[in-house]
């Protein structure tokens, strides 16, 4: 009997050995799962942040072009001002009140001029500030940097706005998802060559948060591609017209950074992104 008890507790010591080699397996593949993890989750932020790098390099390819769109009105005047006043010197017919007319007309255009450098500045400013802003002073911002594009391209602008709705979070970030929104709504209006081309915005608030809608005619998403249209470098535009990036980058910067929604459907003759912040 004693040497049958001194069998089984060798055994068992053979078998707490096992275990005991056993957990240190799963322990040591444990911390390899989690390093590896962990390394996984670093290099989805890496690619988030690329991502979001190549949707600002975009965006600001389309500003610019928005500002040449801005100042080539401005240009002109200032142009039709100093030539106005080049024949009036060689005509000797040049007043004082006149040049001091165009001169302060001349100013006035450069002020604005100005003004849309700042808003270019501000609006790429990777400067982080939580703050309340006010939603329809954002979203003007956002449309007046389109609208010269809007009206090269006879698009049309509708808004339906309550005053002074509020949002807290980052406003320049805010912009940046706005306005990628209206690019997209640009482009598929261009494309498929809308013949009275239309962009309509509501502002207004719900269940205490802010709502943007923004809404096209031009026809609606296919809805068999309406769950990925806010998936990395997914695009519906021929090779090269575009990045699909910028919902991507939308879809980010309203959810992650601004712990909103954003969503979007069909309605009745085209599509409509909701903005809940």
């Amino acid at each position: 009997l004693l040497h049958e008890l001194q069998v089984h507790q060798i055994e068992l010591e053979m078998q707490n050995e096992e275990l005991r080699h056993t957990q240190l397996e799963l322990e040591e593949l444990n911390q390899q799962f989690e390093c590896r993890l962990d390394e996984a989750i670093k290099d989805l932020r890496r690619k988030d942040e690329m991502l979001i790098q190549q949707g600002r390099l975009a965006a600001m390819g389309e500003m610019i072009n928005n500002i040449a769109h801005q100042w080539r009105q401005p240009l002109n005047n200032i142009g039709l001002i100093v030539q106005s006043l080049q024949l009036s010197i060689k005509a000797g017919k040049l007043s004082d009140s006149e040049m001091e007319k165009d001169s302060s007309n001349v100013m006035k255009v450069l002020q604005q001029m100005s003004g849309t450098i700042d808003d270019f500045r501000n609006f790429f400013s990777t400067e982080k500030v939580l703050q309340l802003f006010c939603v329809n002073d954002t979203l003007r911002r956002s449309l007046n940097f389109m609208l010269p594009t809007f009206k090269s391209c006879s698009i049309k602008v509708l808004c339906d706005e309550q005053p002074d709705i509020q949002a807290e979070g980052y406003p320049g970030e805010y912009t940046q998802a706005i306005l990628n929104i209206f690019t997209n709504a640009k482009d598929v209006l261009l494309d498929r060559k809308v013949s009275a081309p239309c962009i309509s915005i509501r502002i207004f608030s719900e269940n205490n948060r802010s709502v943007v809608t923004i809404a096209d005619n031009g026809g609606g998403i296919p809805e068999e591609i309406l769950p990925n249209i806010f998936d990395p470098y997914f695009t519906t535009r021929k090779s090269g017209a575009g990045t699909g990036i910028g919902l991507f980058m939308s879809k980010t910067i309203i959810e992650k950074n601004l712990h909103g929604r954003l969503t979007a459907r069909n309605v009745e003759d085209g599509a409509e992104f909701r903005i809940e912040v």
